[in-house]
């Protein structure tokens, strides 16, 4: 069995929507070089740290090399190619958002369709929980949210 675990967090921006798990919402999103997906950009680390791989940045840079706005599900796909994917199976993921700003109620159930479809994976093994930081630091003044995902995997 192999383990890892994978974080982000980026500062709100109004310039871009909210796109979490690959689902774009009509809601304030992120300052990044990408699309801003905390949630994708954790599980691939994650997915990176379990199978024995360096972190996101060295496979997308934030610089000239890796495209601006890139889709974050389209970073998972080259990713999932790269480290040749298909000789794990994954036994389950569990998420996190923390945010003050975000309310993953009214998301979840569509957030965790996408990431199943993105994998190909049943939905029973994927969770998704919504934290809140009782208003404290950089998260809890609305200026950013995290995101934390752990995954389990074995060999195929």
């Amino acid at each position: 069995m192999f383990i890892g675990t994978g974080w982000d967090i980026h500062k709100h921006s109004k310039s871009k929507p909210l796109t979490l798990g690959g689902v774009v919402f009509d809601e304030d999103g992120f300052e990044a070089h990408s699309d801003g997906d905390i949630l994708l950009h954790a599980l691939i680390d994650a997915i990176l740290g379990a199978t024995g791989n360096k972190d996101i940045g060295y496979y997308f840079p934030s610089n000239q090399n890796t495209p601006d706005n890139i889709p974050s599900f389209e970073m998972l796909n080259e990713i999932l190619d790269e480290i040749n994917f298909s000789r794990f199976v994954i036994n389950n993921i569990d998420m996190t958002i923390i945010s003050q700003k975000i309310n993953i109620s009214s998301k979840r159930e569509v957030i965790e369709a996408n990431i199943s479809k993105l994998l190909s994976l049943d939905e029973n093994k994927i969770n998704l929980k919504g934290k809140s930081v009782d208003k404290l630091g950089i998260i809890g003044k609305n200026e950013a949210s995290a995101a934390l995902v752990s995954i389990s995997l074995s060999n195929a």
